[in-house]
């Protein structure tokens, strides 16, 4: 979690606390979604679950067989977060929480910095090293694999795809995810826009990516 989306994150984590707690115990998260609530990266959280740290999957969602999809209860990851014991039925050993997921008070005073994204895009949008993990940033994706939305564009729009079960989360670095299919093209070139005042000459490398896309097709 890069520092330009703190406040947007904590401002999630507040959304998800403040679910009612019937809602929590039956909400169910993929590992891509509860990586973001829990500030860790998928692989982290794979890592956890291969090693059976927690927060456990939920009930029946634990995977261990090929193809079957891996989900976590929101309720479950919440607990996890403030540090609480877990109260589903779990295998694994009690331990204390991620530290860079106990920021539970935090998550309850901080606001919404509605610039997180859009700093974001100035600070990375004229990176072109492929290997900087910080350079990544969180978007809504379908079931299709189209973009939806940049995770962090306001906080009713993120509470309401985080909750969408036909979304999920997918990392991209901003010329991917600006050179990608939306399924609101509006929303890219609103995207695009910014690019243009905050990151000189993203457009011109997104377009030249959808334009090999094309050529390939």
């Amino acid at each position: 979690m890069t520092a330009e989306f703190e406040s947007e994150y904590n401002e999630l984590v507040s959304q998800i606390m403040n679910l009612p707690t019937a809602v929590q115990a039956v909400k169910l998260l993929p590992t891509a979604k509860a990586a973001l609530l829990l500030n860790c990266s998928v692989s982290t959280l794979e890592k956890r679950r291969q090693s059976h740290k927690p927060p456990p999957p939920a009930p029946n969602y634990a995977g261990g067989v090929k193809g079957k999809e891996v989900k976590y209860l929101a309720s479950t990851l919440i607990e996890f977060i403030q540090g609480q014991e877990i109260s589903q039925p779990s295998p694994y050993v009690q331990v204390a929480a991620l530290p860079l997921a106990k920021n539970a008070a935090t998550a309850r005073r901080s606001g919404l910095a509605a610039a997180g994204g859009r700093s974001h895009l100035m600070k990375y949008g004229s990176d072109l090293s492929q290997d900087d993990a910080a350079a990544a940033s969180p978007f809504f994706v379908n079931q299709d694999g189209l973009l939806l939305a940049h995770c962090w564009e306001s906080p009713s729009m993120t509470l309401d795809l985080f909750l969408d079960d036909s979304s999920d989360v997918k990392w991209l670095q901003w010329q991917d995810a600006l050179a990608a299919v939306w399924l609101d093209e509006s929303r890219r070139l609103a995207w695009l826009r910014e690019a243009d005042v905050v990151a000189p000459d993203l457009r011109k490398r997104v377009e030249a990516d959808r334009h090999a896309a094309l050529s390939r097709i």
